[in-house]
């Protein structure tokens, strides 16, 4: 017999009892020896097995017996087993460790799978259903927000600022190219820096024209953020954060903090390697199509990587930096956003060559 304790389902009072199955049914028994109540056993609704948690058999009426001493508990495990009663592969698992650590195990795999894999390719789905116009919108709300707290108006001449822009829109653009851009030039703790926002603004700050001048380089530069656009890196990067957000949220609460934090989102995002291969891609290709020289836009990212002195390798990105107070080094704001790796200049070098590149054309200005 299981030595357990009856509550009548009424009150409160606790009574000892002793617990047996006799010809299908279960018995209770008084201290004493009197048979307190019987019922069968199919009535009857067992609490799953859990470490350190009293076991509960309860009748039909709410009544219920309370096991805790873990001897009773494997006493009537056995008996359990004996009467046919089966438990479910949950509650196995829940008291296996070795089903537990592998519980865990594949948790993470999948975890990390959708995140490597999963969320990327919803990603690119749900952008791709996004309306430009929409996406533009995101994108002047964005630019909004971070002229109020981060950029300020551009000290650049305005003739030099329109020299550039009718240098980029002269480019012959390809077929499939659909956004409309609007280059801006800010002025900012940044350094020299240019980033993309979701719909075609193109964000240009004032040092990175100082830095690098206005030839096919700065072109290159451009062309670069464009590929960002047409591929909506932009505001895939978005969606992706806003889904960990999002179900940080649902996790933790508080989810108004995902829309209020696109802005600053933006501005701090980094690319993923493959976006940045995309991006060199079309800027390559673009400069290419327009006759204009590829090595010069390497030979930007070189003299970037020369002036920031090479003490930040890392991986291909491209976005903006939050502001910190200005340094001396005008790259160093650069390659906080926009790590290079010597892998890209290369390739950028070997499609110059193999596309019988006309040489590099900085054409850096006053």
């Amino acid at each position: 017999m299981i030595l357990a304790t009856y509550f009548d389902g009424r009150t409160s009072r606790a009574q000892p009892v002793r617990l047996a199955v006799e010809a299908g049914e279960a018995v209770l028994f008084e201290p004493e020896g009197t048979v307190l109540r019987r019922a069968p056993l199919s009535t009857l609704r067992v609490s799953e097995r859990v470490k350190h948690a009293p076991r509960l058999i309860t009748f039909e009426d709410g009544a219920f017996c309370e096991i805790n001493d873990p001897a009773e508990q494997t006493s009537l495990n056995v008996l359990l087993h004996r009467t046919g009663y089966r438990e479910g592969w949950v509650v196995v698992a829940q008291n296996s460790w070795k089903l537990a650590l592998g519980s865990l195990l594949a948790t993470v795999v999948v975890l990390a799978l959708g995140y490597r894999y999963g969320l990327p390719w919803g990603a690119r789905v749900v952008a791709n259903m996004v309306p430009q116009h929409a996406e533009a919108q995101l994108g002047r709300g964005t630019l909004k927000a971070m002229d109020e707290r981060w950029l300020r108006p551009s000290k650049l001449p305005a003739a030099q600022q329109d020299r550039i822009r009718a240098r980029f829109a002269a480019l012959h653009r390809p077929p499939q190219a659909t956004h409309t851009y609007h280059i801006v030039f800010r002025d900012a703790d940044i350094g020299a820096n240019a980033f993309a926002l979701p719909g075609g603004d193109i964000v240009m700050t004032d040092a990175l024209v100082k830095l690098v001048g206005e030839g096919d380089g700065l072109t290159g530069v451009l062309a670069h953020e464009a590929g960002h656009v047409e591929y909506r890196h932009g505001l895939r990067q978005v969606i992706q954060s806003s889904a960990i957000g999002a179900t940080a949220a649902l996790l933790f609460g508080d989810v108004s903090t995902i829309l209020s934090g696109v802005p600053a989102a933006l501005l701090t995002l980094r690319y993923s390697r493959d976006y940045e291969r995309d991006a060199d891609r079309y800027a390559a290709l673009l400069l290419q199509e327009n006759g204009l020289s590829v090595g010069a836009f390497a030979d930007v990212l070189r003299a970037l990587e020369d002036t920031h002195g090479g003490t930040r390798k890392a991986d291909a990105t491209d976005a903006a930096k939050k502001p910190e107070p200005a340094s001396d080094d005008d790259a160093s704001a650069f390659f906080s956003s926009h790590p290079l790796t010597r892998e890209r200049i290369d390739t950028l070098r070997r499609f110059d060559r193999t596309h019988g590149g006309s040489g590099s054309d900085s054409g850096d200005a006053d």
